[in-house]
């Protein structure tokens, strides 16, 4: 998921590596509205086939889904870059933010915001390498080997040496091309370029699934937003509608390669 505008490939379910003050204990700036203000506003970061504007598609249909279990007032969310999405993490742009992946138990310790206590649904990350020379997950945590692979990923503290990814497209073709060892990425959104550009010299394969989740601000503002949608989505959940809306932004690890198609 590199830095990038709306309709450019860039950094996606992204923890941003960057920020250095945890929300454990700091609190950000609050705007003058009311912290219990029922409309929630959210931005998210473009990310081709699932999150392309904020009226239609897998995640907006997705978050329209969560809505209709929030009574209490509307969820609203639009496309912004990402800087305005992943740096300025304080309440004064949104309520919520997204896509982001929790990587581990308590990987909010360390930024300046806090993840929903509800997960969507969980994204499949894959381990893209080169068919001529494939990997395994193993192969990237060895120990003997944190220095041998060039891997590229999203900026998260992934327990191995990685470069993040500048544009997701440009890294799978370098990779196709045997330039780099593997990049690591959403399961959807590199499957679709793999097929878009038919890059069959790329081997898949299956690295972790990650809970999907929403971020916001560590304040009380945040702390209300968290309660509010995590409420929804729980009772989205109960419904049995939100496995279904979340179906359609990403699935269960698709055992496929490029080459045989």
């Amino acid at each position: 998921m590199a830095i990038y505008a709306p309709k450019t490939l860039c950094l996606p379910l992204a923890l941003c590596a960057a920020q250095a003050l945890a929300c454990n204990g700091t609190i950000t700036p609050e705007t003058a509205s009311r912290v219990d203000a029922p409309d929630l506003r959210g931005i998210a970061v473009y990310l081709p086939q699932v999150l392309e504007n904020s009226e239609s598609g897998p995640f907006a249909d997705l978050l329209k889904t969560i809505a209709r279990h929030y009574p209490e007032g509307r969820i609203s969310f639009e496309i912004k870059p990402v800087k305005r999405v992943y740096l300025d993490t304080d309440d004064r742009g949104a309520d919520f933010r997204f896509p982001i992946m929790k990587v581990r138990d308590n990987a909010d310790g360390a930024t300046p915001y806090q993840f929903s206590h509800e997960m969507m649904g969980k994204v499949t990350f894959v381990l893209y390498s080169n068919q001529a020379k494939p990997l395994r997950k193993i192969d990237i945590l060895r120990t003997a080997n944190l220095a041998r692979y060039a891997v590229e990923a999203p900026p998260v503290n992934w327990g191995f040496p990685s470069k993040s990814v500048v544009n997701l497209e440009l890294s799978l073709k370098q990779l196709n091309l045997g330039r780099i060892d593997a990049v690591l990425w959403a399961q959807e959104e590199a499957d679709y370029l793999v097929r878009k550009h038919k890059l069959s010299h790329i081997h898949r394969e299956h690295f972790d699934d990650f809970p999907d989740v929403l971020f916001m601000s560590c304040n009380r503002r945040g702390d209300f937003v968290n309660q509010a949608l995590s409420r929804a989505i729980r009772a989205a959940r109960a419904s049995g509608e939100l496995q279904k809306a979340y179906s359609r932004v990403h699935l269960p690890y698709q055992d496929w390669q490029p080459q045989n198609r």
